[in-house]
């Protein structure tokens, strides 16, 4: 895999979910979240949680980083679930035609 060549070998998913909703709120979110070294994707979803982060680290000591300063500074975070990717079976960014 490439990216344990750049040493962003364990990859996860973080959904997230806000303590309440403003027009404000979660554009500083999306702000603070978009600083993050380690988040090399953010989708704004529907459901059960808010966004759906994709984040890239080297082990699991940058991922405590990740959660305790990356995410621990960031207001109005309400909840946060980590889902750990054992292997990658299909990754394509091409749009389907």
């Amino acid at each position: 895999m490439e990216a344990e060549k750049v040493e962003k070998g364990l990859i996860f998913f973080c959904d997230i979910t806000l303590k309440e909703h403003t027009k404000e709120i979660d554009h500083q979110f999306v702000i603070d979240i978009t600083a993050s070294k380690y988040v090399c994707e953010c989708y704004n979803i529907s459901g059960e949680y808010d966004f759906r982060l994709k984040v890239m680290v080297k082990d699991m000591k940058h991922y405590q980083d990740f959660v305790l300063n990356d995410l621990g500074s960031i207001k109005n975070i309400g909840s946060a679930q980590s889902t750990f990717v054992m292997g990658v079976i299909k990754h394509d960014y091409a749009v389907p035609l």
